[in-house]
């Protein structure tokens, strides 16, 4: 089995090596921000599924004020707790009536123990995510972006997220914005390191 590789200062400086040799477009990023990268970082485990899922289709700053709400509701925030909290003072923290069956459904998962963290640690990208979009209302983007934020994995590709579709329309130039396979095919010479790439494409998208 191939050693799991996590995203940290080794690997980044690979990666904007790498990037930076594949496509001359991460040069010119790269040297707009003199080769500063924001990273995308949330608690492993039950906390951050559940936060990624707050952010699910929803601004940065709505998610924050909603997910925090949440915290104050589940202080200790384990799965065990969060199924306790009545689902009406989960509605009224923000949460749709959707998210919070989402989240009770992680909840579930991780009790009845159909869902191991810990196990998930061990596994490549492809089955962690295989796992993971098992549960109703988690889909590949979360999948991914759990990959990316809370377990470091160096080669994450939540491919379907706007703002990486917005970023690579503008950088590539492209007139209409790209399709899922479009985009798929464009980050294949990216690997293994693409989670970098999403983050240097998301921050020109955050700048406009």
């Amino acid at each position: 089995m191939n050693k799991i590789q996590k995203l940290n200062s080794r690997t980044l400086a690979l990666g904007i090596k790498h990037l930076k040799k594949v496509d001359s477009d991460f040069t010119k990023i790269l040297r707009a921000r003199d080769d500063q990268i924001n990273t995308f970082k949330k608690i492993e485990g039950f906390e951050g599924l559940i936060s990624l899922i707050v952010e699910q289709q929803l601004s940065v700053a709505s998610a924050k004020a909603i997910f925090n709400r949440v915290k104050l509701l589940c202080s200790d925030f384990e799965a065990t707790s969060f199924l306790q909290i009545n689902e009406d003072e989960l509605k009224g923290t923000g949460l749709s009536r959707q998210k919070v069956l989402y989240c009770r459904n992680v909840a579930k998962a991780v009790v009845n123990k159909t869902l191991d963290f810990k196990k998930l640690e061990k596994m490549p990208d492809k089955e962690v995510v295989e796992i993971l979009i098992k549960i109703k209302g988690i889909g590949e983007w979360t999948a991914q972006c759990y990959l990316m934020a809370c377990m470091k994995r160096l080669d994450a590709w939540p491919s379907s997220d706007l703002g990486l579709i917005v970023a690579i329309q503008k950088i590539k130039k492209i007139k209409e914005r790209p399709k899922s396979l479009t985009i798929e095919k464009m980050a294949e010479p990216w690997k293994p390191y693409r989670s970098i790439a999403a983050l240097l494409l998301w921050s020109t998208y955050d700048k406009d």
